[in-house]
C-alpha cells in the first residue's frame, strides 16, 4: 500500500472517529471521560499517522533519512497550527468538529483520487537501448 493510500485511509478513519466522539459528547464538558474521550485519542493517533503518510510522500524522490525527517515534522507543524487554531477559537468542541470534518473531507478525497488514477505505463525505450534492440533483430534477419 503506497504513503498516500495510507494516509487517506487514516485520515479518514480519524475523521470518523473525532465525528462520532463530538456526537457522544455533544454539549458535554468533560470530554475526556467515557468512550467519547478514547474516540478523540484514537483519532489523534490516526490523524498523526496520516499527516506522517502524507509527510513521506510528498518528498517521494528525496532520500529516505530525509523522508523520515519530513514524515516526522509534518505531524508537529500541523500540531503546532492546530493549537494557535484552537486557542483563537476557544470552543473545544468546534475545533474538533472542524477538524473531523477536514479529515474525513480530505480522507474520502484521497482515496477517491487514488481509485480513479489509471495504471502507469512504462515509457518506450529510446536512444541506444532502443538502437541495440534494432541491431540485435537485424542480425538476426
Amino acid at each position: 500500500m503506497n504513503p498516500s493510500r495510507v494516509a487517506s485511509l487514516a485520515a479518514l478513519v480519524g475523521g470518523v472517529s473525532w465525528s462520532v466522539a463530538a456526537l457522544l459528547a455533544w454539549g458535554d464538558t468533560t470530554v475526556e471521560a467515557g468512550p467519547a474521550g478514547l474516540l478523540v485519542w484514537f483519532g489523534a493517533a490516526a490523524l498523526v499517522v496520516s499527516l506522517g503518510a502524507a509527510g513521506y510522500a510528498l518528498v517521494a524522490t528525496a532520500p529516505v533519512w530525509l523522508r523520515a525527517l519530513v514524515s516526522v515534522a509534518t505531524p508537529v507543524l500541523v500540531a503546532m497550527v492546530w493549537t494557535l487554531v484552537a486557542d483563537a477559537l476557544g470552543a473545544e468542541y468546534l475545533s474538533a468538529l472542524v477538524g473531523a470534518l477536514l479529515a474525513l473531507a480530505s480522507g474520502a478525497l484521497g482515496l477517491r483520487r487514488g481509485r480513479s488514477a489509471a495504471p502507469v505505463e512504462p515509457a518506450p525505450v529510446r536512444g541506444r537501448r532502443a538502437d541495440r534492440g534494432s541491431r540485435g533483430a537485424r542480425a538476426a534477419r
